[in-house]
């Protein structure tokens, strides 16, 4: 079968589809579903959580050491014995150890009390950075807190930091560092010299123990600290460059990476006016790099000075809209050399007039030893051209000569840590070609490189491993994607070509899709005012059209753009009398944004046909009034307005703007195609290309002008439509498009407004509607398409969307948070106890909360209530100022911070010998047991990996643990449920599934539910269920269930009943 595929890649979704070339149908479609490989909330890595707890486990377990060495030395010096030592804190109360670290300065202590000062200090060893960075980007609240404490310690003549925290009113509440401040940090060296002056005064006082030789010892266990990574170590971790896949990449603090990326930025820079685009000249780009190599950062309002640019022009790079201010928007950077800059403002300081010129291996030799290396002493070594690796190996630097230790010294307090994509040899070869004005593009050509990045050359059948990809989400999208590639292609045999879309938002980073999404829901909103004003004005149900025709109408002042008459509001939807028109011709830019429409009257649209309002209008005195009109339109933003203005819209031009709005060239998109078109074998054809890159902007007008209107909330089912209107998205569809446009453009009368919208074959639109329906087969068999004429049409089956299972087991193995344990309740589950802060109390709907000993304590409870209800229950209002606990007498008694609040859970660890408990973090895995016709599910969660033994208690509504159901060889295994693992459920007899709506929420009853299991309730053992393709999800009670049964899905969506499954042991 000679056959097209689809693709329309999101951040989680790939929607595909097979289109028969021979049969001219829709041989198959279907979706892909998975997470987006980042943590929701903040769009971090999903590692990002188990590497900090891997860090602080590393430095717990670190101090735990030194701590045992510290004892082991004192017990050497003879201090206190072993016995000694382990009784020394059972009477904490004798001493207030910062007392004692001010006596050490001005008394002898004696071998008790100076034991507990020496242990005080081994715990806390204060700041140190393993560089001698000043800057606050990495450590900000730290470095000022240190700051701080500094001034603090001069101004007022402390001789130590023991004695300051002592002494000053600062730290008379909060000696150490608390809720997320840093009052009480230091630096290493200060608490360094503080022991320092308590051996020396020691002394002095004839302390026999304080020896220098003891102080060496303690100092050296004291100031111990593993070395950081080496050369070696972070070599290994850098990836390589996607031109030359054997070298590493090189550092973005080099000269050479700034260079390239200011080039590149020069080069892509435009001028644009409302008739033509200008290209800067050589001398100009030249002028722009030498104004960067004078400034830290180069905006854009300075490149429009320097150049003396005249208003009337605007640059490509930048978004002008009605709202923004040109000098605001411009005074955007443009060219930032950042760290050469840092690197030369050093080199000046040290040298000063004296300075020569620094050569661009130097800068790179600077930038590759700061970056790759993280301790001083190596740094050091690597510029004076004398490092010697782990094995013993010199090894040169960049430059092959030593620098002055004066100028490394300073440097020193400079810290790089990014790489780029490209390495020094990469950068070498292409830096000539971009010097000489060229795209990058081009200058990979003509250095030999295929710009796109990909070093497959061998063809197979089947799509390789996707190589790691430094943006996760972009690594997994498109990983799940080949999955779906490789299917279809196992299936159907190799395509005879590949269309592809990705979402605009695939690429960008959290902070630009949040953008994205609240640009989204802004325009949502202004849709949904429409909809309210035009059914004010009788319009009960608007179509899209009409939402739009009413959103210009108000742009424009209720006015036609061309002849300014005033249209009335009642006749704007007449047929005929309002028009929507495409400024630019659309048979002449493929251009149906909303920044491309204006309203006019029917019979000026007819005048203007496929001219722009400039053709049309012409070079007239009208044309002066109309330029002002449109400029002094606030309403319309600066893209509209350039369009409107726009004089001189040659072919050139044309092919320019259909050119932008056919192809997609987005990382994501170029790198794919790139990469399928190098790697994977497809069926015999004469057509060269095989990989077409189609944009969203004709997909979005074919998809509206076929009818078919997209909506994001509604479950997964358009991600396939959209990949269907991707794979018939031709060469061949785009000229009958434009033809289409053309032949209405320029015959504007009845006849050619109704004639037919072209499709890719007669019927599309019905043969898709069918398609994409929950009764896929009854209207295929309603309809009797001629090209199904030799399919089985029972055979077809409804989309059902995959989803990517989540079968790893990963994570924390139970939360952080340490309880109190308080005993059980009367249903046997556990009571416990946690200190929380007044401002996140869980008030109930009757303002109460489960306080703690509020029997034993009524006025802190009263307090806290009445304050509460004072401030109409705003909690963050309410707390703001100190609260104090009232006395029997009605006096003021102590300060309220927090209290402890209660809560109850069926399963709780142990932790720190019984002294406090934790709960679980998350149920991995279900297993399913069967018993007299009912159902049991024992949770299985993180922690149990621990253990040696599965655990078999099944969850019993309303009881604790140790309540729950036993599973004995008389239950019967049935199988083990991961999330997004599919699932059928029948309930019992004359009884329905009430599920909801996850959009309208509304409430519907299911006489059965087939769909991906989402998890279990641990004290309900109730399920949560989620249908195919999102629209509906249920909470069910599981144990009177009629049917349980579990399902195998492939990538493709076909599934299979799971018939028998063994239960395995966990693993990780």
């Amino acid at each position: 079968m000679r056959y097209v595929l689809g693709l329309d890649i999101g951040i989680a979704s790939c929607g595909w589809a097979v289109i028969n070339q021979e049969k001219e149908r829709i041989e198959d479609l279907g979706v892909r579903i998975f997470d987006k490989a980042e943590n929701p909330k903040d769009g971090k890595s999903l590692a990002t959580p188990r590497r900090d707890a891997r860090s602080t486990r590393r430095t717990l377990r670190r101090k735990k050491h030194r701590m045992q060495r510290i004892k082991i030395l004192l017990v050497k010096q003879g201090l206190l014995s072993k016995t000694e030592l382990k009784h020394l804190y059972e009477s904490a109360t004798e001493f207030d150890v910062w007392n004692l670290r001010l006596d050490a300065l001005e008394r002898k202590l004696n071998p008790k009390e100076f034991t507990r000062v020496l242990i005080h200090l081994a715990k806390r060893r204060g700041f140190k950075s393993n560089r001698k960075e000043t800057t606050l980007s990495e450590n900000g609240q730290i470095l000022e807190s240190i700051s701080e404490n500094q001034q603090i310690m001069e101004q007022q003549n402390y001789r130590t930091v023991g004695e300051m925290i002592l002494k000053d009113k600062k730290f008379e509440n909060h000696k150490r560092n608390k809720d997320g401040t840093y009052i009480g940090t230091v630096t290493r060296q200060q608490l360094q010299e503080e022991i320092q002056m308590l051996f020396t005064a020691q002394r002095l006082y004839k302390n026999d123990y304080a020896t220098e030789e003891f102080e060496i010892s303690y100092l050296e266990i004291w100031a111990s600290q593993r070395p950081y990574a080496s050369k070696d170590q972070i070599e290994k971790m850098i990836g390589y460059c996607t031109l030359e896949p054997k070298e590493k990449r090189a550092p973005k603090a080099s000269w050479s990476f700034q260079y390239f990326v200011a080039l590149q930025t020069i080069n892509n820079l435009r001028l644009i006016s409302k008739d033509r685009i200008e290209e800067l000249s050589f001398k100009e780009k030249k002028q722009i790099m030498n104004l960067a190599l004078e400034k830290s950062i180069v905006k854009y309002i300075d490149i429009r000075k320097l150049l003396s640019i005249p208003n009337e022009f605007q640059f490509n790079s930048l978004s002008y809209s009605a709202d923004t201010v040109d000098t605001t928007l411009e005074n955007k950077r443009c060219i930032e050399l950042k760290e050469y800059h840092s690197i030369n403002k050093v080199y000046k300081q040290i040298y000063e007039k004296n300075a020569l010129n620094l050569l661009p291996i130097d800068y790179d030799t600077i930038a590759y030893g700061l970056t790759i290396f993280k301790d001083d002493k190596d740094i050091l070594e690597y510029l004076k051209n004398k490092y010697v690796n782990a094995k013993g190996k010199p090894i040169s630097n960049l430059a092959k000569k030593p620098y002055d230790d004066t100028f490394i010294q300073a440097l020193l307090t400079l810290n790089f840590s990014k790489m780029g994509h490209l390495s020094f040899k990469a950068l070498k070869n292409i830096i000539p070609f971009l010097e000489e004005g060229v795209s990058y593009d081009t200058a990979c050509e003509k250095a030999g490189y295929n710009f796109k990045g990909t070093s497959y050359t061998e063809q197979t059948k089947y799509l390789p491993v996707i190589p790691q990809n430094t943006n996760p989400v972009v690594h997994r999208a498109l990983s799940q994607t080949r999955k779906v590639i490789n299917a279809i292609i196992k299936k159907y045999g190799s395509p005879h070509a590949i269309h592809i879309e990705t979402a605009r938002e695939l690429s960008k980073t959290f902070q630009e899709r949040k953008e994205i999404d609240s640009m989204y829901q802004d325009n949502s909103k202004k849709n949904e005012h429409a909809i309210c004003k035009l059914k004010e004005l009788g319009n009960i149900n608007p179509s899209g059209i009409n939402i739009v025709k009413f959103k210009l109408w108000n742009e424009q002042d209720g006015r036609c753009m061309y002849s300014r008459k005033y249209i009335e509001p009642h006749r704007l939807f007449e047929e005929g009398y309002t028009e929507v028109d495409h400024i630019l011709p659309y048979s002449r830019s493929l251009d149906d944004s909303y920044n491309n429409k204006i309203l006019t009257l029917g019979t000026e649209n007819q005048r203007k046909g496929n001219k722009t309002p400039y053709e049309y209008i012409g070079n007239t005195s009208f044309w002066n009034e109309f330029e002002t009109r449109v400029q002094s339109n606030k309403k319309i933003n600066k893209k509209k307005q350039q369009k409107l203005l726009l004089q001189n819209f040659s072919y050139a031009r044309e092919q320019e703007f259909i050119e932008r709005n056919l192809n997609d060239t987005r990382y994501a998109t170029i790198y794919l195609s790139a990469l399928i078109q190098q790697h994977l074998i497809f069926s015999e054809s004469s057509s060269k290309k095989k990989v077409h890159t189609v944009s969203g902007i004709i997909t979005s007008h074919l998809r509206s002008r076929w009818g078919f209107n997209k909506d994001r909330k509604e479950g997964h089912i358009h991600h396939a439509l959209d990949a269907v209107i991707v794979a018939v998205t031709s060469d061949h569809m785009i000229q009958r498009v434009t033809k289409y446009y053309k032949l209405k453009e320029l015959n504007r009368n009845l006849q050619a407004k109704r004639m037919p919208f072209p499709e890719p074959w007669e019927g599309f639109r019905l043969e898709l509607e069918a398609r994409i329906s929950p009764n896929t087969q009854q209207y295929l068999k309603g309809i009797r398409f001629k090209n199904y004429a030799d399919v089985n049409l029972s055979e077809i089956k409804p989309i059902f969307v995959s989803r990517m299972p989540k079968r790893s087991i990963t994570g924390e193995l139970h939360q952080e948070t340490i309880r109190k344990f308080i005993g059980y309740n009367e249903k046997g589950k556990v009571l416990t106890a946690i200190k929380t802060k007044l401002e996140d109390i869980p008030f109930d709907a009757n303002d109460d909360f489960p306080m703690y000993g509020k029997e034993t304590d009524l006025y802190t409870y009263n307090a806290i209530k009445e304050r509460y209800l004072s401030h109409k229950k705003d909690k963050r209002k309410s707390f703001q100022e100190p609260l104090y606990k009232p006395t029997k007498s009605g006096g003021i008694g102590p300060l309220i911070k927090s209290i402890k609040i209660m809560d109850t859970r069926t399963i709780v660890n142990s932790v720190n010998q019984g002294k406090g408990v934790v709960y679980n973090s998350k149920i991995a895995r279900t297993d399913v047991f069967k018993k007299d016709e009912k159902y049991y599910l024992i949770p299985i969660y993180t922690i149990d990996l621990m253990k040696n033994i599965l655990p078999q208690k099944a969850i019993t509504a309303g009881k604790g643990y140790e309540d729950w159901t036993t599973i004995d060889p008389s239950f019967t295994f049935l199988f083990s449920l991961f999330p997004n693992d599919l699932i059928q459920i029948v309930p019992s007899k004359n009884k329905t599934i009430k599920a909801r709506t996850t959009v309208s929420k509304k409430e519907v009853l299911l006489p059965s539910l087939t769909g991906y299991f989402k998890g279990v309730h641990s004290g309900t053992a109730g399920i949560t269920v989620e249908t195919h393709d999102g629209s509906v999800i249920a909470n069910v009670g599981s144990k009177q269930l009629l049917l349980f049964e579990k399902y195998q899905v492939d990538v493709l969506g076909h599934y299979t009943k799971i018939k028998e499954e063994k239960r395995i042991g966990m693993a990780i």
